[in-house]
């Protein structure tokens, strides 16, 4: 039998036989401190590192957003409103997904009116006709954006027409002074919005609306 390295006498001057008990809670303290290191090291190194730069998309000469990490573009397209007169308003449109959330962004050149009007178009012309049983909370924040553009801000419910599925969302509408608009419709499934709704902020208070 090999005796281990750590199986010394007890002090110099102890019998031969009289040996300390190896301690074999080292190897184990030793292995929790690498991992405790690597671990929480990494933490701190994650915090250190920069976030990696996205490219901030631009719709219609109108809107400019800068989408943080994990953000995507999924669609972009022109995009046609009906208006309750009949007539239409023409703009472009996309939408950024990360995993069951979206933001959904839609310009509109020289839309004119005010924010709140911009949210009745898109109420009536967008979700009522994409949306069933929507339901639009009664009550409509006014707020100003950090660019100082004056903004409108209501929550919805409603269900996909194809799965029946609950969506819930927030929608952010913004009229600038040159008659350009810009709506900003972050959902996700009933319950989710909360998760999502920091970083929805983060990129609306951002974007640019000339």
């Amino acid at each position: 039998m090999i005796r281990s390295s750590l199986d010394l006498p007890a002090r110099p001057d102890a019998p031969a036989g009289a040996s300390r008990p190896a301690r074999r809670w080292l190897p184990t303290m030793l292995v929790a401190l690498v991992i405790s290191v690597t671990v929480l090291g990494g933490f701190v190194v994650a915090e250190t590192l920069p976030a990696p730069d996205v490219a901030p998309i631009a719709l219609g000469g109108v809107l400019t957003i800068r989408p943080l990490p994990g953000w995507e573009v999924a669609r972009r397209e022109a995009a046609s409103i009906p208006l309750s007169s009949g007539a239409v308003i023409s703009g472009e449109f996309a939408q950024l997904t990360r995993g069951n959330s979206a933001l959904d962004l839609l310009a509109l050149p020289r839309v004119g009116g005010t924010a709140l009007e911009l949210a009745d178009v898109y109420t009536t012309g967008v979700l009522a006709r994409q949306l069933e049983r929507l339901s639009i909370s009664g009550q409509v924040e006014r707020l100003t954006l950090p660019n100082g553009l004056e903004a409108v801000r209501f929550g919805y419910i409603g269900s996909q027409p194809q799965t029946g599925a609950a969506i819930e969302g927030s929608v952010t509408a913004v009229v600038a002074p040159s008659g350009n608009g810009a709506v900003f419709d972050g959902w996700a499934f009933q319950g989710q919005l909360q998760l999502i709704s920091g970083e929805l902020l983060a990129m609306i208070e951002r974007a640019e609306v000339a």
